[in-house]
């Protein structure tokens, strides 16, 4: 594909609904996924990415929360950069 026909897909896509870029993408990452072989690799990130949430999940309530941890982290950086009161809170 050429640069141009990349624009002009782009330039079109920008004038679509909401509803109609979500099927967009939907169909173009379905399409994606059915060309992309399968590999040793992928499959091994895979198994790894599941045996961590097991060893994650097996923590019980004590386990780490990364959502929370993040959102900690962004209220300290907000609180750091625009001092208290803030909007998002």
């Amino acid at each position: 594909m050429t640069t141009a026909l990349f624009e002009q897909a782009l330039t079109l896509a920008h004038q679509l609904t909401m509803g109609q870029k979500a099927r967009l993408i939907a169909t173009l990452a379905a399409e994606l996924a059915d060309t992309i072989p399968i590999t040793a690799e992928a499959d091994e990130a895979w198994v790894r990415l599941e045996a961590f949430r097991h060893d994650m999940e097996s923590l019980g309530p004590d386990a780490p929360n990364f959502g929370a941890a993040l959102d900690a982290d962004r209220r300290t950086r907000q609180t750091t950069l625009e001092g208290e009161p803030h909007v998002h809170a």
